[in-house]
This record gives C-alpha cells, sequence and structure tokens, in this order.
C-alpha cells in the first residue's frame, strides 16, 4: 500500500541516543572554503537563535548558515524575490570562511537519512518548528552542524552548511578564519553571476523606512 502523496512524509526526529554514530555523516577537512552573505551589521560570525532560520537552535545555542558556492548564499536570502531593491544589496555584505579544523556534519543530503524520517521536504517546508527540532536532536546526537540542498537553489550545484555554536556573535576567537568580507554591491562579478543564473532584477529605488 503507498503512502498518502498529500501529506508532508518528513517524521519527527528521533532521540538523539539513536542518532548519535547511527545518523549519515559528511566531514568537511580543515583548509576548506565555503561562503556566507550576510548583514554587514552583524558581520560574519552571527549565529541565528530567533526561529526565524530554518535550523535556527534555541538559546544559548545559535545557528550559522553557509553555503559551497556563492550564488547559492543570495538565492536563499533573497528566495522568492524576483526584484530586490538596491538598498537591500547595498546592506549585504559576502563573505569567504576558512575551516580551522576538520568540521562532522549530520548530512541530510544522503539518501540512508530515508530510514530515520528524514524526506527532501527537510529543505522546502515551511514547518520551521519541525526542521529545528531536527536541528536540535542532531545537535544533542553531537553534530557540529548540518549539511543540506537549498530551498531555492533549483541545480543544486553545491551544498549549504548549518553550523552550530553560541548565539548572537562570535568573534575573533572563532576557530574558523574569515577569508575576506566585501560589501555585497561592491562584487560585480558575483552580481552579474546572480543575474545571468536566475534572471533576478536589482532596483534602484529608495528606502522609505
Amino acid at each position: 500500500m503507498s503512502a498518502e502523496r498529500s501529506v508532508v512524509h518528513l517524521s519527527e526526529p528521533k532521540p538523539a541516543s539513536e542518532l548519535a554514530g547511527r545518523f549519515p555523516s559528511y566531514t568537511y577537512p580543515a583548509g576548506t572554503d565555503f561562503f556566507r552573505s550576510h548583514r554587514a551589521s552583524l558581520g560574519t560570525w552571527w549565529y541565528s537563535s530567533s526561529g526565524g532560520g530554518r535550523f535556527d537552535l534555541e538559546e544559548p545555542d545559535g545557528t550559522c548558515y553557509l553555503a559551497e558556492g556563492e550564488v547559492v548564499t543570495l538565492l536563499e536570502i533573497f528566495g522568492g524575490q524576483l526584484v530586490v531593491p538596491r538598498y537591500e544589496v547595498d546592506a549585504r555584505a559576502a563573505s569567504t570562511i576558512t575551516l580551522g579544523s576538520d568540521v562532522t556534519l549530520a548530512d541530510l543530503t544522503a539518501n540512508t537519512g530515508v530510514a530515520f524520517g528524514v524526506t527532501a521536504e527537510i529543505f522546502s517546508t515551511a514547518d520551521y518548528s519541525l526542521t529545528q527540532r531536527w536541528a536540535a536532536a542532531l545537535r544533542a546526537a553531537g553534530f557540529e552542524g548540518l549539511r543540506y540542498w537549498a530551498r531555492h537553489e533549483l541545480e543544486r550545484a553545491g551544498r549549504c552548511i548549518a553550523l552550530f555554536g553560541e548565539a548572537g556573535v562570535v568573534g575573533e576567537r572563532h576557530r574558523h578564519a574569515v577569508k575576506v568580507t566585501t560589501g555585497l554591491s561592491e562584487r560585480a562579478d558575483l552580481m552579474e553571476r546572480w543575474r545571468e543564473e536566475t534572471g533576478v532584477t536589482i532596483l534602484d529605488v529608495p528606502d522609505l523606512l
């Protein structure tokens, strides 16, 4: 008998004791580069605990979102927007980050996760309370973060990373290094790739707020 197609198949996470040492994992070696788009006012290392992010942890923990490619960071930040106001671009920065040590993540992109109740809905469902419970369970199971597919990147050319850590801003004591941070509006090369790959329009309008 087949499963009902019109319902969400993503299950509740199993207890951490059943996930530890068994859930699929992926280790990125020290020296691996990742990319992050973020509000320039917050700095590169911001670990969110607001509940506004798909895999946000509750305080005192938080989650920092990175990606293997630069364009995917913009697709996730501005997801669903075909027209982006210039002032929103001006408020953003683009950072390149290098891992200072190996990082082992729960791999949500591995098919072996099906045995634990994972489906691709974990990348796209609007039920953030459910995906956040998954993040909390995998954190409790000992993982340093998650490896997953972006909701708004259709080609799946690169994965996203959700790193777990202390909520809020983490400064110079961070074990991973920020290679470079540049204002997004200064990255003409990245802006052009974003436009070419997605057809997004950057609109010069005033910020009325």
